[in-house]
């Protein structure tokens, strides 16, 4: 077996390896399959499923005993009951009898970033008003990517072909801290806002491997104003869980 054929994205449910990827080893091989088919790539559900494995596994290593033993469970693609249609929610953590504790979304953006983001922050604020409405205790994350250097469709000469863009970042980083912050006693009253962001800007060109550049959304949003960056993201919904439910052991 090759190298890349053992990579842990290419493993069963059963066969998946006991030690999980880092999100290093997720970013390395997003690039790989970017690079290998940008079209497919963005087209396609497996780029973007390799972050939402990571986020889960990370969730499911955090889980106790007792959630265990009551049957919580980390889905991913679970079908949930928004208020107005079903929503497939990338990332949940569901109770067998009390339904959604966590619900995460997660989105990549690789081409035409600017023609879309608009659209899809509109999207993403239906998705979780229509979510809390039915669940307005559970916690609310979704973490979000686009790459240093993005790639645009143009019309050269009769044909479509895929240029360099280069995104807003820093109004994308504002728009992003103003939709997330759900917190205070009155929360529950709260719609469109989530518990808990990511942004991350990520450098695929980087050598040797893609890096992800949190100083460029710390330019717009000081991290003591908003933390979004990746690396606490899971910390951070499980420290908004346990202070939301303290009756509850249900995270490490």
């Amino acid at each position: 077996m090759t190298e890349r054929d053992s990579s842990p994205f290419n493993a069963s449910e059963a066969s998946r390896p006991l030690t999980e990827p880092t999100l290093e080893d997720v970013l390395r091989d997003m690039k790989m399959q970017y690079d290998k088919d940008p079209v497919k790539a963005v087209r396609g559900q497996g780029f973007i499923k390799m972050l939402h494995l990571y986020i889960a596994d990370d969730l499911r290593s955090r889980l106790t005993d007792v959630a265990r033993r009551q049957g919580v469970q980390v889905k991913e693609e679970a079908k949930i009951f928004g208020s107005h249609k079903p929503k497939d929610a990338d990332v949940a953590v569901i109770h067998p009898d009390n339904g959604v504790l966590m619900s995460v979304g997660v989105r990549s953006q690789m081409t035409s970033v600017g023609n879309n983001v608009l659209e899809y922050y509109q999207g993403i604020i239906g998705e979780c008003i229509s979510l809390q409405d039915r669940f307005p205790m559970a916690v609310y994350g979704y973490a979000y990517l686009h790459p240093k250097l993005s790639k645009k469709w143009r019309t050269v000469n009769g044909e479509k072909v895929l240029g360099d863009e280069y995104p807003d970042h820093p109004r994308y980083s504002r728009m992003y801290s103003a939709i997330s912050g759900r917190d205070g006693t009155q929360y529950k009253d709260i719609r469109g806002i989530y518990d808990q962001f990511a942004y991350l800007v990520v450098d695929f060109e980087n050598d040797p491997l893609p890096a992800i550049r949190d100083d460029i959304v710390h330019g717009s949003v000081p991290l003591d104003e908003r933390d979004m960056q990746i690396s606490t993201f899971v910390d951070r919904l499980v420290a908004t869980f346990k202070k939301r439910n303290i009756w509850l052991d249900y995270f490490n």
